[in-house]
């Protein structure tokens, strides 16, 4: 048994692929488009509650230890200042992946699947990478609203995509500013996505977090990311 083993050993040929940390893990949604057909346009509060819900499960029964978790749209980004499991890739992978697939079928009671990667980082860069994916969260934000304006006033999927290809931010603005929409007044979480962490010994769900650059975020980050 003990030579066969080895054998079967010898044919994981990613099982060594190591990240050092500090690192990010980055979960992303499977299919999640046809999931949530029937949920609520352009934003699903309920659907938000329950990915963010899934975020708050890691931190509590997972036995890793992230840093922060930011979270928006069908995407759960978790920090971590020391590698789990020695940075093992596939482990990471695959455990992370796992775990939010679970939490989030259960959540939503409905089989769902997530898939994740590996996204090592200098200790001073978590505040850029984290400030990259709240700028795809407001482009997020501008183009789900623009969307959905155009598909409730009659026009297909196909034509709305096509009508906003050829439309810069500001004429999108202009767009919604005239259907009475002002993207600046929609919820910090629509614009911003929305952290946790621990606080205190406490898991904190911060449903209207800074910028990531701003002095405030960029403190905060610092502080979660062990580097202060």
């Amino acid at each position: 048994m003990q030579r066969i083993a080895r054998k079967t050993a010898s044919w994981e040929v990613y099982s060594g692929i190591k990240a050092r940390g500090p690192l990010l893990v980055r979960a992303d949604g499977r299919g999640f488009k046809k999931i949530l057909e029937g949920s609520k346009k352009p934003y699903d509060i309920d659907f938000a509650r329950s990915i963010v819900g899934a975020a708050e499960l890691f931190f509590a029964v997972s036995g890793l230890d992230p840093g922060l978790a930011f979270v928006f749209s069908d995407e759960v980004n978790l920090l971590f200042p020391q590698a789990p499991f020695g940075g093992r890739i596939e482990k990471l992978d695959s455990v992370i992946a796992g775990f939010l697939s679970g939490a989030l079928s259960l959540s939503l009671a409905r089989v769902v699947s997530m898939d994740s990667r590996v996204i090592p980082i200098c200790r001073d860069e978590a505040s850029t990478y984290l400030s990259e994916r709240q700028d795809e969260t407001w482009r997020n934000h501008v183009f789900s609203y623009g969307f959905y304006a155009l598909v409730s006033d009659g026009q297909s999927h196909a034509q709305a995509m096509d009508i906003l290809r050829g439309m810069k931010e500001s004429q999108i603005h202009e767009m919604l500013f005239k259907r009475d929409i002002n993207l600046a007044r929609t919820p910090v979480w629509e614009r911003r996505g929305v952290l946790v962490y621990r606080r205190g010994g406490e898991i904190v769900q911060d449903w209207e977090p800074p910028l990531f650059l701003s002095p405030e975020g960029l403190k905060l980050v610092e502080e979660l990311s062990g580097q202060s």
